[in-house]
């Protein structure tokens, strides 16, 4: 990608979505890639934007690993990774020849797709529905391929894993643990993939900026963190719901527009 125009207006733009989008994965858990996501794909276009989703998902889902490390179970990040890493190439191979209105559209579609999920997913869980067995690896499996598919081409692999828990009566504090490896390794690895083969780049911005970005990224964790005890969640779920749809809305009708 070229030089941005109207960098301070995009800079300016890049930060509120990232502030706004770590803040509401810290007070109700659900993804980054949901709500900033969108957003992003529309400031600086899609494939720069979906691989920028990728570095700040990886990136939040390490630090908050620090924190988390001693609840992992590691033998299902293993499946789950393993799992997503089959379907990582060739979704970044399909990605090569996809023009950037199909590319928004395909954002904005798993972002409403993956939305819906967690929506049904959120009643599920308030009705105690559970029809997955813990210990059957095929759901584990499919749930990492739909991750994997979900995160090369749009950022978002959340979503997958997050019904799987659900229905298989992942204990919460457990698979919010195991979640931060997963989403941070195939975070990369759809991020490289699309680097090597999809011959995909960054937003064209100066390292300084960079610098802004990234302290975006972790002060947006640090604003949910305090935020966390104050607000209702179930209220922030609403508004991280409605930023969701809209900002997915928006780059489906702008990619619908642009073919």
């Amino acid at each position: 990608m070229g030089a941005v125009p109207y960098r301070g207006r995009v800079l300016a733009l890049l930060v509120l979505a990232i502030l706004v989008g770590g803040a509401l994965q810290r007070v109700t858990g659900m993804g980054f890639g949901l709500v900033a996501g969108p957003f992003i794909v529309l400031i600086v276009g899609p494939l720069e934007g979906v691989l920028f989703v990728n570095l700040a998902g990886a990136i939040a889902s390490t630090v908050i690993l620090g924190r988390v490390v001693r609840d992992v179970e590691w033998a299902k990040f293993g499946w789950l990774l393993a799992s997503s890493l089959v379907v990582t190439v060739p979704a970044a191979l399909l990605l090569r020849d996809v023009s950037a209105p199909v590319l928004e559209i395909t954002v904005g579609a798993i972002v409403i797709l993956a939305m819906t999920l967690a929506v049904v997913t959120s009643r599920l869980r308030a009705h105690g529905t559970h029809v997955v067995r813990p210990d059957a690896r095929w759901p584990l499996t499919l749930t990492g391929m739909s991750s994997g598919v979900g995160s090369v081409a749009a950022g978002i692999g959340g979503p997958p894993v997050a019904v799987y828990a659900v229905l298989s009566d992942w204990e919460p504090k457990k698979f919010a643990a195991t979640a931060q490896p997963y989403f941070a390794a195939n975070a990369l690895a759809a991020l490289t993939a699309k680097l090597v083969l999809a011959d995909a780049s960054f937003p064209a911005l100066d390292p300084w900026q960079w610098v802004v970005v990234m302290a975006a990224i972790l002060g947006g964790l640090g604003i949910g963190e305090v935020l966390a005890p104050r607000v209702s969640a179930a209220r922030t779920r609403q508004v991280l719901v409605a930023l969701a749809y809209v900002g997915g809305a928006a780059t489906l009708v702008r990619g619908a527009v642009g073919l």
